[in-house]
């Protein structure tokens, strides 16, 4: 059995990004796999050894500083579940939680990156990961965040996450830290497929990728439509 525990789902589930935890169990349910998620919040007990996957979605400023307080007695749990290269997904400002600092307030500091305030961004992005074919998705953010290293994301159009580089998100081991809102996993099947194929293949499963589903014919459809090289 696969479990994900879906934290915060309550305070941040903005833009539907509860999809990215439907994505996850559509595929692992298309590959006849079991899968249980949690959904957690503050107050649950949060027993991190019990979880193959751990998602965090985006919200509300006010959210995000409530989230904050919380999650900071979690530090060592985290940064123990990332090395021990267990997959944590952070969608839209929860991906800011795991840096040193959100304006003037305190983050996990398990990352070398820091986020600073500016003007609300809104924007399309396509952006490269690794050899893959493009990843679709949306940003509307009102911070930007200084970083050196460990990117996810290479940018071919849209918005960088200091404007300066070319690149976006936060990536060590397992982690996938990004601004990429969509929901990320719903509108880009070939990255949920990377994803879940390597978590089967860790837990002894075997994965077959089926590229004529309805997410990966409207991937396409939106590649073709908008996507320029």
């Amino acid at each position: 059995m696969i479990k994900i525990a879906h934290l915060y789902y309550d305070l941040l589930n903005l833009y539907g990004e509860q999809g990215n935890i439907l994505a996850l169990i559509n595929s692992f349910k298309n590959q006849n796999i079991e899968i249980e998620v949690d959904r957690l919040t503050i107050g649950d007990n949060i027993n991190f050894k019990d979880y193959d996957l751990i998602y965090i979605g985006s919200g509300s400023e006010d959210n995000l500083n409530i989230v904050l307080e919380d999650i900071i007695k979690y530090k060592k749990d985290f940064k123990k579940f990332i090395d021990d290269d267990k997959y944590l997904i952070a969608t839209g400002n929860s991906y800011l939680l795991f840096g040193k600092s959100i304006d003037d307030k305190d983050g996990l500091d398990i990352f070398p990156y820091y986020a600073k305030s500016c003007d609300r961004i809104r924007c399309h992005s396509f952006v490269k990961y690794k050899d893959l074919s493009p990843i679709v998705g949306f940003q509307n953010r009102k911070y930007i965040v200084e970083n050196k290293e460990n990117h996810l994301f290479k940018v071919l159009s849209g918005n960088a996450d200091n404007f300066k580089s070319e690149f976006e998100g936060f990536n060590y081991k397992n982690f996938f830290g990004t601004f990429l809102i969509g929901p990320l996993l719903i509108r880009n099947p070939h990255f949920t497929d990377l994803i879940v194929a390597d978590l089967t293949t860790k837990n002894n499963y075997k994965y077959h990728i089926d590229i004529n589903t309805n997410e990966y014919k409207a991937y396409n459809e939106y590649l073709k439509n908008f996507y320029q090289k």
